[in-house]
């Protein structure tokens, strides 16, 4: 009878180790992703001190709608973090997007869609300065 508890316990032991293994192989395949040749498009905009917040709603709204452009790969949308200040961190932006074109076809075919045409007529106003990013990932 010992053998048998025996048995099932190794059985249990060895089910459970490798339904572990299993999830972080399968966890590991869906984070990464190969970007390397991809353009990565990051803008961090700066909005104007007397911007009201229906105004900064309103312009939130607007970047939600520009990244639905087809054309892009992926895309995010941040604010700044709540990390510590430091002198080489810049949280005097309102908001940042990031962008990840497959080719640089894909970014022209973005920067020349009428929406962002459209967003940058409709929301230019409202910032004081705006910085762009773009790379060519390496890696």
């Amino acid at each position: 009878m010992k053998k048998i508890y025996l048995l099932l316990f190794v059985l249990l032991v060895f089910t459970g180790f490798t339904s572990c293994q299993q999830t972080s192989a399968d966890e590991s395949e869906t984070i990464t992703e190969n970007t390397t040749g991809m353009l990565q498009h990051t803008v961090y905009f700066y909005l104007n001190e007397e911007v009201s917040q229906e105004e900064a709603d309103q312009f939130e709204e607007g970047l939600k709608q520009l990244l639905e452009i087809e054309s892009i790969h992926k895309s995010e949308l941040g604010i700044p973090g709540d990390t510590e200040s430091r002198d080489v961190t810049d949280h005097s932006f309102a908001y940042s997007i990031f962008t990840w074109f497959e080719n640089l076809d894909d970014y022209k075919a973005y920067d020349e869609h009428p929406d962002h045409l459209e967003f940058i007529d409709t929301y230019s106003s409202l910032w004081a300065d705006v910085k762009v990013y773009d790379s060519e990932l390496i890696e």
